[in-house]
């Protein structure tokens, strides 16, 4: 390669490579201060860990807090009366319970035991559905006996974390709160209809005669007996739910689907989906349902995320005992202090810049053509988890590193392999060659392993794993196309070197001829 077209080549990609790692790494203040760039690293969602978690306390319906009911007794008065014949305080202090709520016929104190174990059962199924929400972190605990304190992820990037975006930080806790909003409504899961269904769950099912009333489509059969599962989708851009259906369940959707769609028998052709008494999702029905599964989109991925999972529980047989209410999410703390992520991100700067000057010191102007690939290598796996849309945690973090020291292994490995033949005694072109043909194969293997582990991980496991799982997979993929593109720029800034040994680092005996 002439050094006109190695010197344009390598100019192009080092500034391609420069300009994308300073994008991606470097956030700053626009001129006029009227705006600031944020990079693409700070644009990526951080982990609890991270950034914190968003947290609240539901209260089942008849439950209030000692501070609510302080403040009415307070008041004196008709209030503080009707307070204090509404409600009794529950054992510990903490909650006061409606008397309604609890069971007349029963010993009052009893009747409380019964609640608070309603209230842990619920707890347990809340747990069951955030972790079938694949959050990469999530804490559901029973609080005072009366109270269940759900944590999620707060979903900030460190844009919006660091204070520099406070429109995304609304939006976030929107997310955040829509979220615990789902996962805890109350009620049995049912299909109905304004026409056709049963009264109850109990008759069969029936053409009703009142269609100002919703009817219950499944009529005596179970949701539990009627649905294997609830899963989310994602396609092309559409996300939504995939609806599978016991045999029993199949029948009695294709019997009710073909008397809806028919407009003869019913003026009513949707299908409502409902968790208690809340309507979550509308199904237009305009012919038979007759396959064993079908799908229904979703406007946007959390909400798909969100009535998987919710209706994945309740369809279950999972339902909640109690209806539950919270009055706002608040922001926790992170655990290991407020700047974990710069810290951690300081840390990962130092171990990248000790590889390069290891590079450089062991490869010279070698090591300089490896540095400018390991910076491609960390733009690559930014942009993809940025554009991928993975959650960043510390465990995700380590695993980035992982795969930096797998892209900087492999390349060092088939350098100290060449070197080895360079110095038996082969010309540094027939050295590149030979050395890269014997470590090709342990190069590949470790590299398919990873892939299919990391493959493994992403679509079996959940929450942090999964995340790992993705950020392993980039980091896989894009350390082993990058492998071969250094060994190609190797070529290409090696070509105007007088002395090529020189260039890499290497150094050959001189032998004296003796007669």
């Amino acid at each position: 390669m002439g050094k006109i077209r190695s010197a344009i080549i390598t100019a192009i990609v080092a500034l391609a490579t420069l300009a994308l790692f300073f994008f991606g790494v470097v956030s700053f203040d626009l001129p006029g201060n009227i705006d600031r760039y944020n990079s693409i690293l700070a644009n990526i969602g951080l982990g609890s860990e991270l950034s914190g978690d968003v947290y609240t306390v539901l209260l089942p319906e008849g439950v209030i807090s000692a501070a609510e009911y302080d403040s009415a007794m307070a008041e004196e008065g008709a209030v503080a009366d009707e307070y204090a014949e509404t409600y009794v305080e529950a054992p510990g202090g903490a909650y006061y319970v409606d008397k309604e709520v609890l069971d007349a016929e029963s010993d009052q104190q009893q009747a409380l035991k019964d609640l608070a174990a309603k209230i842990s059962e619920d707890a347990q199924v809340l747990a069951g559905r955030f972790a079938n929400r694949n959050l990469t972190s999530y804490s559901v605990g029973v609080l005072g006996g009366y109270g269940i304190r759900v944590a999620v992820p707060s979903g900030y990037d460190y844009a919006t974390y660091a204070g520099y975006d406070l429109d995304s930080r609304s939006v976030a806790l929107n997310a955040s709160s829509s979220i615990i909003g789902y996962l805890s409504r109350g009620g049995e899961f049912t299909l109905r209809n304004n026409d056709y269904g049963s009264r109850d769950a109990i008759t069969s099912s029936q053409l009703a005669d009142d269609s100002q009333e919703t009817y219950n489509i499944l009529g005596d059969l179970d949701a539990k007996d009627a649905f294997k599962s609830v899963k989310y989708f994602a396609m092309g851009g559409v996300y939504g739910i995939r609806i599978k259906l016991t045999a029993e369940g199949r029948e009695r959707l294709s019997e009710a689907s073909a008397a809806i769609a028919d407009t003869a028998q019913s003026s009513d052709q949707t299908i409502r989906f409902y968790v208690g008494e809340d309507e979550l999702i509308p199904l237009t029905c305009e012919s038979e349902i007759t396959s064993a599964s079908f799908d229904i989109t979703v406007g946007d991925e959390e909400t798909a995320r969100s009535y998987a999972a919710l209706f994945d529980s309740a369809a279950g047989g999972n339902a909640l005992n109690f209806s539950y209410d919270y009055d706002d999410v608040y922001d926790a703390t992170v655990a290991g202090g407020e700047n974990t992520a710069v810290f951690l991100a300081v840390s990962v700067l130092v171990l990248f810049v000790a590889v390069v000057a290891f590079a450089i010191a062991r490869y010279r102007l070698l090591g300089l053509t490896f540095s400018m690939t390991a910076m491609l290598f960390s733009g690559v796996m930014i942009a993809v988890t940025y554009l991928v849309g993975v959650t960043l945690t510390a465990t995700g973090v380590f695993t980035a590193v992982l795969a930096l020291a797998l892209f900087a292994g492999c390349n060092f490995w088939s350098f100290e392999q060449i070197r080895r033949e360079s110095d038996a005694g082969r010309t540094l072109q027939a050295a590149v060659k030979t050395g890269y043909k014997k470590t090709f194969s342990g190069i590949l293997d470790l590299h398919v392993v990873l892939f299919v582990v990391s493959v493994l991980l992403t679509l079996v496991c959940r929450g942090a794993l999964s995340a790992c799982g993705m950020i392993l997979l980039i980091g896989t993929l894009a350390s082993y196309i990058l492998h071969w593109f250094t060994r190609f720029m190797w070529y290409v800034t090696m070509s105007p070197a007088r002395d090529k040994y020189k260039f890499c680092g290497f150094s050959r005996e001189a032998f004296d001829n003796y007669e």
